[in-house]
């Protein structure tokens, strides 16, 4: 009976801790495409990054088009700043968040993965102002405005 216990307890921890490997095996690949992703935002070849069924592929290359032109994107300052883990009725996701300083304005990028599928897919990708609150960011000393 203890040998049972045992085994089943050792079973569970096995278990727990490949599902944990995989896991931080996803948030890595993820994050390492938002990284390229981001550094890289004006280029051509990115739109592929950007799955058709959430970003419409006119919408998405105007946007990034009017970064490039108007945003001076090539000599942004900035960086990764933090990135945070939801549930949200029951899909798991994984937000990895930029701000830069740019010619015309001081933005935050989030992009967020769905981890529920085999390989990380972004499905949004939110712009906004870094002087805006976020709650996303745990720690506010990351932010670049808090840097300043």
């Amino acid at each position: 009976m203890k040998k049972n216990i045992l085994a089943i307890i050792g079973l569970t921890l096995l278990f727990t801790s490949c599902n944990i490997k995989g896991k931080m095996e996803k948030h890595n690949k993820a994050q390492k495409e938002s990284d390229y992703i981001m550094e890289n935002l004006t280029s051509s070849e990115i739109l592929n990054r950007f799955p058709e069924k959430y970003f419409p592929k006119d919408q998405t290359e105007q946007l990034f088009e009017d970064i490039k032109t108007n945003c001076d994107w090539e000599n942004k300052e900035g960086k990764f700043v933090d990135f945070f883990t939801m549930n949200n009725n029951g899909k798991n996701s994984t937000a990895y968040i930029y701000e830069y300083f740019l010619k015309c304005d001081s933005l935050r990028f989030v992009l967020i993965y769905d981890m529920d599928q085999e390989e990380p897919e972004l499905f949004r990708l939110n712009i906004e102002p870094i002087e805006q609150p976020s709650q996303m960011i745990i720690d506010p000393s990351k932010q670049l405005i808090n840097q300043q």
